[in-house]
């Protein structure tokens, strides 16, 4: 396994080895985009993370990163080994795993087949879902699904405000993503473009609407860490 290279500041922060499952039971949500936005956010800050693609019928995150995501086919036994054993590492490098909507029911079914979530506690690694809603009400029954089957788990609702409508779903945690200035979307949506490796002269928007988003990030990673001090304190 190799990690995507960081960029910029180094920060030296004690923390568990974070996977972050970036998911929808619908396709074009706007899924790979906040997965995209989290890969840059750890390089930004520079972290090291790992990619993990796992779409079949979707633009794909690869597309992206080319030579630096690994890509899995939930429904293949070998690949469902190699994919868990890699997230249940505790490496210190983050984790990123682009969940498409055909894998959605695959890839939970197996994570809770192998204890996943207890496994991860166990060895210091924290999986956190973020689920990416739309106007489908299908959105809220995964969400519910989610909380059922994996309770010790961090969910965290992703509210695209480019999927008009999304359900506004109670959870431990909300991250907003807003709409991208309609002048930026060509370019963000550019297979090569990287929020990590801003051209100079990069336009005000798009600097804007990133530090509305990785301020969140910021915000629910402070969350996650005061939520496992304080459980530290009562063990």
């Amino acid at each position: 396994m190799h990690a995507l290279k960081p960029t910029q500041r180094s920060h030296g922060v004690a923390r568990r080895t974070p996977v972050y499952v970036v998911c929808s039971p619908r396709a074009r949500v706007g899924k790979t985009l906040v997965a995209r936005l989290l890969i840059d956010f750890f390089r930004i800050e520079s972290r090291p993370v790992a990619a993990f693609d796992i779409n079949r019928n979707e633009p794909s995150l690869a597309d992206y990163f080319p030579g630096s995501v690994i890509k899995a086919d939930i429904v293949k036994t070998k690949d469902q080994m190699a994919l868990f054993d890699s997230l249940i590492i505790n490496d210190g490098i983050g984790k990123v795993v682009d969940v498409g909507a055909s894998a959605f029911e695959p890839f939970f079914d197996v994570a809770q087949q192998i204890g996943f979530s207890a496994e991860a506690r166990r060895r210091s690694v924290q999986p956190v879902i973020l689920i990416v809603s739309d106007v489908d009400r299908s959105s809220a029954d995964a969400l519910s699904g989610l909380q059922r089957r994996f309770p010790d788990v961090a969910l965290i609702a992703v509210h695209n405000e480019a999927a008009i409508g999304a359900y506004r779903m109670g959870m431990s945690g909300q991250l907003r993503i807003p709409l991208i200035p309609p002048v930026l979307k060509g370019v963000v949506e550019k297979p090569t473009f990287s929020f990590a490796n801003e051209p100079a002269g990069t336009p005000s928007l798009l600097d804007a609407w990133l530090k509305q988003i990785f301020v969140q990030f910021r915000e629910f990673e402070l969350r996650l860490l005061l939520k496992e001090l304080s459980l530290q304190m009562r063990a």
